[in-house]
């Protein structure tokens, strides 16, 4: 028994779903569609899949599940319709570009029964793992400070449009906002400051996060870096004790009994297992084939859009404290 999965946006994301998901024998990929015809036959022919227009056609084929990764804002429409039709759902990120499009999916998700996951693959990451490993076994992370940042805005064509993307910190400081919820706790306020320096939109953000146990996150995040590593670094401080990680491969966990412990660099077999995208990916299947539940939730998803309505408020409000909403 495996699953019968289409694909749509057959955008560079797109493209990397197809790549992770060839390696998983349990799935088969029927369809993949994009508004682009020449876009949808090329990715389509790479994973012997009949290229497709639409959502309506991929439904067609029979599907058990779809993919959807599309540019940010037309996430939610896609999803409720794919819901609608009794899909199971994969979702890269973000759950959409407005809350009260994340509440009617939310909504649908708990009323349908159909399974939901979105798309924060760093849980997957080995650097991320082992910081979430230690804290597991005990490591109590009492504040934090982290950054995420691009070396440039111009790709994807749409990435600096706030009507297609929803603003920078949809498509980059989202993930962490995941991270910082799944190592430490629910974020519950935000303060932000942020700048339009290189582009036409926010470039240069900073933010206060309060978390669940009032514990501080400095958070910075840049969209006109260059490429240099590290584009993400996660520092977590807990009793005499720090844990750090840098980008997806490289980790440290040092203790007042041992300051000077070493780097730990994690090998992957390419970049989609290195992101983690692969496991990611399987977890959904898993959850489809009714093997476990999905690992990141509805609700995960929509604390995630909360904090970021939570953090454009708190710029246009001049840096103010903003709670984050529950509901």
């Amino acid at each position: 028994m495996g699953v019968r999965a289409g694909l749509i946006g057959a955008g560079t994301m797109g493209r990397r779903h197809l790549q992770a998901l060839s390696q998983d024998h349990r799935v088969e990929l029927v369809g993949v569609a994009d508004a682009v015809a020449e876009a949808a036959t090329t990715a389509a022919a790479s994973v012997g899949a009949q290229p497709c227009r639409d959502l309506a056609a991929l439904a067609a084929l029979g599907i058990d599940a779809v993919f959807v990764t599309l540019p940010n804002v037309y996430h939610g429409a896609v999803v409720l319709e794919a819901l609608t039709r009794g899909l199971h759902v994969f979702s890269e990120k973000p759950m959409a570009t407005t809350l009260e499009e994340g509440r009617q999916i939310r909504d649908q998700v708990r009323r349908a029964g159909r399974v939901y996951q979105i798309g924060f693959n760093r849980r997957w990451a080995p650097a991320y793992r082992f910081l979430r490993q230690h804290v597991d076994a005990g490591f109590t992370p009492f504040s934090a400070h982290v950054k995420i940042n691009d070396g440039d805005m111009l790709t994807p064509s749409w990435y600096t449009n706030v009507a297609i993307s929803g603003g920078f910190m949809y498509d980059t400081a989202v993930h962490l906002f995941d991270m910082i919820a799944w190592l430490i706790g629910p974020i519950e306020s935000v303060a932000a400051l942020g700048r339009q320096s290189c582009y036409p939109d926010y470039d240069d953000v900073a933010l206060l996060l309060r978390c669940a146990g009032d514990r501080p996150v400095a958070f910075s995040t840049c969209g006109h870096a260059t490429w240099a590593p590290p584009q993400e670094r996660v520092e977590l401080y807990g009793d005499h004790a720090l844990l750090i990680s840098e980008d997806m491969d490289h980790a440290r966990y040092t203790t007042r009994e041992n300051p000077r412990a070493g780097w730990q660099q994690f090998s992957s077999p390419d970049m989609v297992s290195l992101w983690g995208y692969v496991d990611e990916d399987r977890a959904f299947i898993d959850a489809c084939l009714g093997v476990a539940p999905p690992p990141v939730t509805v609700d995960d998803a929509f604390h995630s859009l909360a904090v970021l309505d939570a953090a454009y408020a708190s710029i246009a409000a001049g840096g103010l404290p903003t709670r984050v909403r529950t509901e």
